[in-house]
């Protein structure tokens, strides 16, 4: 039921199934960076994804039996999931650990001064 309605759902956007991966992998993040009122630097919004991903390839592997294993689809996928979360998040935590190091301090009390 499930892997039918990836494919329907693939048809009607006109995506392939891997840009599809693409596109709800962003979406999960968004979706789960406001239900759980984080930001982009948060782990809990990728940890979610990343937790949906691993349940959506766990009920493939269910649905086409451990003798059709296709672990190479299923690390693309994970994969195509997770890039964009994960540079969002890299990006996120590199530029808060640059906003708290001795510059911004240095900035800030340049600012205040004058």
């Amino acid at each position: 039921m499930l892997n039918a309605m990836k494919t329907d759902l693939s048809e009607l956007l006109h995506l392939s199934k891997d840009a599809l991966h693409i596109h709800i992998g962003i979406g999960l993040y968004l979706a789960a960076m406001l239900a759980f009122r984080r930001g982009p630097g948060s782990w809990w919004p990728w940890l979610a994804v990343l937790g949906f991903e691993l349940l959506n390839e766990a009920i493939d592997i269910f649905h086409h039996g451990f003798s059709h294993l296709e672990v190479s689809g299923s690390i693309k996928d994970l994969l195509n999931t997770m890039f964009w979360p994960s540079v969002v998040l890299t990006v996120a935590r590199i530029q808060a650990r640059r906003s708290r190091g001795p510059a911004a301090v240095s900035d800030s009390r340049t600012v205040n001064q004058t």
